[in-house]
């Protein structure tokens, strides 16, 4: 066999090559693309989430009467590196303001707008829907970041799950309830409080934790 023939069969067989890997290599750059894509998205979609639960936090406490100095501190921290709107940005300065009055001052207010036994607010679900899209998806990610989103989307749950409770507690302040019944539903409504600050508390510092490492 010539050199020349040797050489055209070398081609042809790495022509052949290239077709069978080319659909191969094109799908694996389009995956890697989507990963990314797909990582900054839920990221912005987390991020968005940290600023409204830590908001929605300060609203629990603010009823409970415990949103004392140490929360406020790491509820401006929080907007300072999660606030993506005008509304939440505008939080800040007010947050400044209430960490330049004395430690009576601030709990003056804690007990003026805490809220009156059986008197509470309606809590929020608040969705991750791009997260919830990509769940099937998630064995493309990292094993570390797969752990993280799962941890965040458990606890989303688990917040989910004390609003739901909470609302049937809140409904059935407005029912007749005989006895001392009505202040067990109350306790229960405040304790639906507590937890509801709890959580959204931990699931803001996951994301937190979360942008550390990924940004």
């Amino acid at each position: 066999m010539s050199d020349l023939t040797a050489d055209k069969l070398a081609f042809l067989a790495l022509g052949w090559l290239l077709g069978l890997l080319g659909p191969i290599i094109v799908d694996s750059i389009k995956r890697r693309r989507e990963n990314t894509l797909g990582r900054a998205a839920i990221l912005t979609e987390l991020t968005e989430l940290a600023g409204v639960l830590a908001t929605a936090a300060y609203g629990a406490r603010m009823k409970l009467g415990t949103a004392d100095r140490a929360f406020l501190e790491w509820l401006k921290a929080t907007l300072e590196q999660c606030a993506t709107t005008p509304k939440l940005q505008a939080f800040v300065p007010r947050l400044r303001t209430q960490l330049s009055w004395t430690d009576e001052q601030l709990l003056a207010v804690d007990q003026h707008t805490a809220a009156e036994v059986g008197k509470g607010i309606m809590l929020q679900h608040y969705p991750v829907p791009l997260l919830d899209a990509r769940v099937s998806a998630l064995w493309s990610f990292d094993t570390s970041l797969q752990r993280q989103l799962l941890e965040i989307r458990r606890n989303v749950a688990i917040l989910d799950d004390v609003v739901d409770r909470s609302r049937k507690y809140f409904d059935m302040t407005f029912t007749k309830l005989e006895g001392n019944n009505y202040e067990l539903v109350a306790g229960n409504l405040t304790q639906s409080y507590e937890l509801y600050a709890e959580w959204a508390m931990t699931i803001v510092d996951q994301i937190k934790i979360l942008r550390a490492v990924r940004e």
